[in-house]
């Protein structure tokens, strides 16, 4: 009879274990992307760490405010799923960081990100700070020849990275993430 308790409450105690571990559609980063960590100006012109943002789930993205396409297609995109997530996202930022910081100033990324809503914070730093911040995150940009008029193109990969509360890396959404699934697995987040 003994036997019989010691496996059924083992079996359950294995079954609790999985059950904390909540499957994702996007792609778990758990593990495999640093955590949290930065220290840039934010669009008031203030200094900014990682730690300012401690008991929120952040979401970061690398992109510049002249983008045509990527950057504002992705914010949208965030918008629309912090509208749907409703008082749930009170503590949910999303941190841009811009990949342009020559031609982003804090005032443009101001303006930039109050499109957007409350949740979304303008960050820049130096060139060296952002290439050391996006080799550590694994995201790719580049610049463009510079024309006459000083305009040049800037490439970027669109990636978003979800960080919980204490700010560990949990979620990699791409530019072929679905709303759904970005939508699902921050309320699980949340």
């Amino acid at each position: 009879m003994n036997k019989v308790i010691f496996s059924a409450v083992c079996l359950m105690l294995l079954l609790t274990g999985c059950a904390q571990e909540q499957p994702t559609k996007l792609t778990n980063i758990k593990g495999l992307i640093p955590d949290l960590e930065f220290s840039l100006t934010d669009e008031n012109n203030q200094q900014v760490t990682a730690k300012n943002y401690i008991g929120s789930t952040v979401a970061i993205f690398f992109g510049f405010t002249s983008c045509p396409e990527i950057c504002p297609t992705t914010m949208h995109q965030l918008a629309a799923v912090i509208k749907k997530l409703g008082p749930s996202a009170d503590s949910f930022k999303v941190l841009f960081i811009s990949v342009d910081p020559k031609r982003d100033s804090a005032e443009k990324l101001k303006k930039y990100t109050e499109t957007f809503g409350p949740a979304f914070i303008g960050l820049r730093g130096e060139d060296a700070v952002i290439k050391e911040m996006t080799k550590k995150y694994r995201v790719t940009f580049g610049y463009g020849e510079e024309d006459q008029d000083g305009n040049y193109e800037v490439s970027h990969s669109g990636a978003v990275f979800v960080f919980d509360k204490d700010g560990k890396a949990r979620l990699l959404a791409t530019q072929s993430s679905s709303f759904d699934d970005l939508y699902d697995d921050l309320i699980n987040i949340l």
